[in-house]
């Protein structure tokens, strides 16, 4: 391929878009196209080539289809075909773009806290005032720390809350917010810092401050309880990409050397075509927002995600054949995911994650996939998108059954990895959705497409065909003899489409005239 007509995405991998001169100054060359999103991606190539010294590109697309390279111990390297780009950049740089919270996990000194220093300089905020607003966990770490203190002398005169002013902290105002070692911070504390991630407010004494818009970043120096508290479960909750951070390869110690010779942080030489103004933070905001989720892609979105709740022997209920039903019972998934359930553990996902997910998890799968589409200059999402970043937006949220019979036979070493198995059971999904519906084919979508446009003005005869079509349907699920997952949610669908219906017939009989 000549060099002119490189796409920018093989010229980033190849060439890079920056050039550090002897005195650490940062030449960009010049690049195609001047719209946020290629701003974006100058950044990411800034920050590769000149600040976060990585060979690790773990977000490799066409991976599947490039050669495999197997080791005698059963490693396998991959030769990726398409673009490949590192998650420990990439997904803190999406975090700013969409506004999410992501945590950045790793051993001290991995570079946490200064990819997410970067980032907040990109935003525009300046070297000085990020190291002040930088908020450090620590276990005596209060709520008034956090947020604010109140005036002494106002204590003092007040009579009433609302004659109390508070000096609030200015990192609450700031549109990128750090929050070093989260996990030593104590659980009161933790609750305050809660309700300002969850709501984007805090509140003392009767007085209020806003967070505004903002991107957040947590670190800590590993996500399984090595912190000093245990974090509360809807903070944990609360976040929406977790990103590892790379170990450092030897081969980038002449770079290293290179730094210390010159006494100079990379960071003082970013350049300001990559910082990010307010109204462009806003504007790129609303763009990701805009990107087009394909209904292809929606539908394996949600065969994916609705699997992970299932349990059929949750409950004897029908609705209640939840892992949340579990949980209120008090009971582990291993206790009823046995050999008394019929379904096939290596080809059903519901037997390997202890809890579903939460309605904020399907909104973070959807947000990312939409930023990630958008980085890659694409016109809408692509189930790729969604493969490369579901390890990461559901690592905080799922838990292994190590119990599952599916952890045998080989797969063990996924227990080793979170992002591993949860890529693996993402592809397994998938061969079992093309293997169920194959084409797309659905029997329940044209069913629910037909009532979108809602029952005002159809007629009794109408609603009775539609009730015959619809129990066939059903019945056809039940001729299937297997209760998975996928039926399972189908079914409950299928079931709130005919109550509506005879609700509606019920209606017509007591006189009504119009639809609802």
């Amino acid at each position: 391929m000549a060099e002119e007509k490189r796409s920018f995405l093989d010229w980033l991998v190849f060439k890079g878009p920056a050039e550090t001169a002897g005195e650490l100054t940062t030449h960009l060359s010049e690049l195609d196209g001047r719209t946020l999103a290629d701003k974006l991606r100058r950044l990411y190539a800034w920050i590769l080539n000149n600040a976060v010294l990585t060979p690790a590109y773990d977000l490799a697309y066409g991976e599947r289809g490039g050669e495999q390279l197997t080791f005698p111990n059963g490693d396998t390297l991959a030769l990726p075909e398409g673009e490949a780009y590192s998650s420990y950049i990439l997904l803190p740089l999406l975090s700013l773009a969409a506004r999410r919270k992501c945590l950045l996990v790793g051993g001290p000194g991995r570079g946490k806290t200064a990819i997410a220093s970067l980032l907040a300089q990109a935003a525009g905020i300046e070297r000085e005032a990020l190291r002040r607003a930088v908020q450090h966990g620590h276990p005596q770490l209060t709520v008034t720390d956090l947020l604010g203190t109140p005036l002494p002398a106002d204590l003092l005169r007040a009579e009433e809350l609302s004659q109390i002013k508070v000096a609030w902290r200015r990192w609450l105002e700031l549109p990128v917010k750090i929050v070093d070692e989260y996990n030593r911070i104590p659980t009161k504390t933790q609750s305050a810092l809660l309700s300002l991630m969850a709501e984007g407010y805090a509140e003392q004494f009767g007085q209020v401050v806003e967070a505004g818009p903002s991107a957040w970043f947590l670190t800590a120096n590993d996500d399984a309880g090595g912190g000093t508290f245990a974090v509360i479960e809807a903070l944990r909750d609360r976040i929406d990409v977790t990103v590892r951070a790379l170990t450092f390869n030897p081969w980038h110690l002449d770079r290293l050397l290179e730094r210390l010779e010159k006494g100079r942080d990379p960071a003082d030489a970013m350049p300001a075509e990559v910082r990010f103004q307010p109204a462009e933070l806003d504007q790129m905001e609303a763009e990701i927002r805009s990107m087009a989720v394909p209904r292809p892609v929606l539908r394996r979105i949600e065969f994916f995600l609705g699997a992970l709740d299932f349990c059929q022997r949750a409950s004897p209920l029908f609705e209640h054949k939840s892992k949340d039903a579990l949980k209120l019972a008090g009971l582990r998934l291993g206790q009823v995911c046995n050999e008394d359930c019929p379904l096939d553990k290596a080809r059903h996902v519901c037997s390997q994650v202890e809890t579903g997910v939460s309605v904020r998890t399907y909104l973070t799968t959807l947000a990312f996939a939409k930023a990630m589409a958008y980085f890659r200059g694409r016109p809408r999402v692509e189930l790729e998108d969604v493969r490369q970043l579901a390890p990461f937006v559901l690592h905080e949220k799922l838990s292994p059954n190590r119990q599952s019979a599916y952890f045998s036979k080989g797969r063990e070493r996924l227990l080793g990895d979170k992002a591993a198995w949860i890529r693996a059971m993402f592809d397994l999904a998938m061969d079992q959705y093309e293997a169920l519906r194959p084409g797309d084919a659905s029997a329940v979508e044209p069913l629910l497409d037909e009532v979108a446009p809602g029952l005002t003005g159809l007629g009794r005869d109408e609603i009775l065909r539609r009730l015959k079509t619809l129990t066939g349907v059903i019945r056809q699920y039940h001729r299937g003899g297997e209760l998975s997952a996928p039926v399972y949610n189908d079914l409950l669908m299928l079931k709130a489409l005919a109550l509506r219906y005879h609700a509606y017939l019920r209606w017509l009989a007591a006189g009504g005239k119009d639809g609802a």
